[in-house]
């Protein structure tokens, strides 16, 4: 970093270096041997550690804001490693200490947050085994930012003390400032419920909790049940009422937006939106409860109740439908209906989520194939995601079976990609589907859409486009030659590894039963299972049978894609199930 950054003018107007603060502990940078200690970089030097040190303790207000954040990033890069702290960690925590200390350090919730992170790494028990008795030595001095004078200071050093239920519970007793309280709060809940039940401590959280969500400030009632919920998984269900009133309550969004309410995993503050999706969080181990609470949020949004209508409302409650649906089976019915009377809202995000929440729950939207239908020409489009609400009307109708999708499918599917190279999006997120996914399972209508896809694939191949691998593997799940007349195979087949056999596969059954995330070692296995017509083991009977029944998606994904793996892997499962 140029050293230009860091020169200052005296009153003559003189320039010159910079006065150090910090001089006396930062002098004690030279007294180390840095260059023998290891760092998380094992392509750096731990002699860079002192002068990341320097350049953060010589910053001020007047330094640009791209060094002072390149300065904590070089800090972080040398001491953060994957395996836990290093020893240049335990050597650089004095030091940091300083300077967190010190209130004329440029940026120190940053360095708190550093150092959180460097003592959750300690904690865990990895890495240099002398940064336990480290760190006890300087808590005693960490433990005074919690009681700054810089409200953002004291929120990022709630992070230090978040398995500290005693000093939480001191400080909610002497903090005044209302951002400070209303992150505090959540962590309290959390310390408390690592205590003791039976302990004088989480008595007294108890009532601290109590008392807020019997108060006046509607904030601090709503951070309260979120902070209840480590210690009471029923209290926030209690609480619906409440949290509906004040979330769907016009004069409280603006009140919400006004404060600065982080937590402490979260960069930026809280709006509308988060504090609904935190709700909805905690709600969720019950989804029929959290799909009514999302309901209730969409009628009031659409101004049922006497509530003004609120666009911004009712996209927030069918993000949180979604969010919800994509891991919980047990919501669809209660969303069902709430997406569907959305789908002539005047909001084009609106109907864009509502008809890509109904096409997901395919032939259950059977009920309003009428009302999809007639949004078949719809150009609205969504703010942040891609395809029109006419499109995914079309991918809705083509789930459910209703044959109104299928006239000009195919050319509806590949156009949008002829001068694309590829696409971009978020794997949790509504959006198009995929062409192949769309089209493989049409098989039934195979007859109608030969021609159109087969001269897709003339045109792609001829363009060189990046749809020519989907269009083949549509043919192939339609049992129909890959190829072009006169094309040679493009390449061999892919690999695939050898089916199990039936002791394999109950094996893998039963390791993913435990909480395995290989899908596809499962996936192979059921259809191994199904393959040798053995009946499976009680142990892993029982195992599959309480798959069948999870309130989960069977599937790693967490966009539409969720939908179809679990509507593939459950009829799996039963097949085996019904072996004789």
């Amino acid at each position: 970093m140029p050293r230009a950054l860091f020169r200052w003018q005296d009153a003559t107007g003189a320039a010159g270096a910079r006065p150090e603060r910090g001089r006396g502990v930062l002098d004690g940078l030279d007294s180390v041997d840095w260059r023998g200690l290891e760092v998380a970089d094992r392509n750096r030097s731990g002699a860079e550690v002192p002068k990341m040190l320097r350049r953060i303790g010589r910053a001020d207000a007047t330094t640009r804001q791209q060094a002072v954040d390149q300065a904590y990033i070089g800090l972080g890069d040398l001491l953060l490693a994957a395996e836990g702290v290093t020893e240049a960690s335990t050597a650089a925590l004095p030091f940091m200490v300083e300077l967190a200390l010190d209130p004329d350090t440029v940026a120190r919730p940053d360095l708190i947050d550093l150092l959180a992170q460097l003592a959750g790494d300690g904690a865990a028990g990895e890495g240099d085994p002398g940064w336990p008795a480290a760190w006890q030595r300087q808590w005693p001095r960490l433990r005074g930012l919690l009681g700054d004078g810089d409200p953002a200071t004291r929120r990022a050093a709630l992070r230090l003390a978040a398995d500290r239920t005693a000093d939480l519970l001191e400080r909610w007793h002497a903090e005044e400032d209302r951002s400070v309280r209303l992150t505090l709060l959540p962590v309290l809940g959390e310390a408390a419920a690592a205590e003791d039940p039976a302990g004088g401590l989480v008595a007294e959280v108890r009532a601290v909790l109590e008392g807020v969500l019997g108060g006046e400030d509607r904030l601090l009632r709503v951070a309260a049940v979120i902070a209840t919920a480590p210690l009471d998984p029923q209290a926030p269900l209690r609480a619906v009422p409440m949290l509906l009133e004040l979330l769907t309550d016009p004069a409280f969004a603006p009140e919400l937006d006004a404060l600065s309410w982080c937590a402490l995993d979260r960069e930026y503050p809280y709006d509308r939106d988060d504090v609904t999706d935190r709700i909805v969080g905690v709600l969720e181990h019950d989804p029929a409860l959290a799909a009514s609470f999302v309901a209730g949020l969409a009628a009031a949004g659409a101004g049922a109740g006497g509530r003004t209508r609120d666009a911004g409302l009712r996209r927030c409650a069918l993000d949180e439908g979604w969010r919800l649906l994509v891991d919980r089976p047990g919501a669809a019915a209660p969303l069902l209906p709430v997406a569907a009377g959305m789908l002539a809202d005047p909001d084009d995000d609106v109907r864009y989520k509502a008809v890509h929440l109904l096409a997901v729950l395919g032939r259950r939207a059977a009920p309003y194939a009428d009302r999809l239908a007639a949004l078949l020409d719809d150009p609205g489009e969504s703010e942040f995601f891609d395809g029109t609400v006419g499109d995914l009307a079309c991918w809705a109708l083509t789930r459910i079976g209703d044959p109104r999708a299928l006239p000009g499918l195919v050319e509806r599917l590949v156009a949008p990609y002829r001068d694309m190279q590829g696409r971009g999006y978020c794997p949790s997120d509504p959006r198009r589907p995929d062409v192949v996914d769309v089209l493989r399972p049409l098989r039934a209508h195979a007859a109608l859409l030969l021609p159109a896809v087969r001269e897709a694939l003339r045109d792609e191949v001829a363009r060189k486009g990046w749809l020519v691998g989907e269009l083949r593997e549509v043919l192939r799940a339609w049992g129909e030659d890959p190829l072009l007349p006169g094309e040679e195979a493009p390449y061999p087949p892919a690999w695939q590894p050898p089916p199990p056999d039936a002791e394999q596969a109950e094996a893998a059954v039963l390791a993913f039963a435990a909480g395995g995330d290989r899908y596809g070692e499962f996936r192979s296995a059921l259809a191994s299972l199904t393959g040798h017509g053995r009946r499976p083991a009680p142990a892993v009977r029982a195992a599959l049978a309480a798959l069948r029944h999870a309130e989960r998606r069977l599937s790693p994904y967490r966009d539409y894609r969720a939908f179809l793996d679990d509507e593939e892997t459950r009829p799996a499962i039963d097949a085996v199930l019904a072996l004789p």
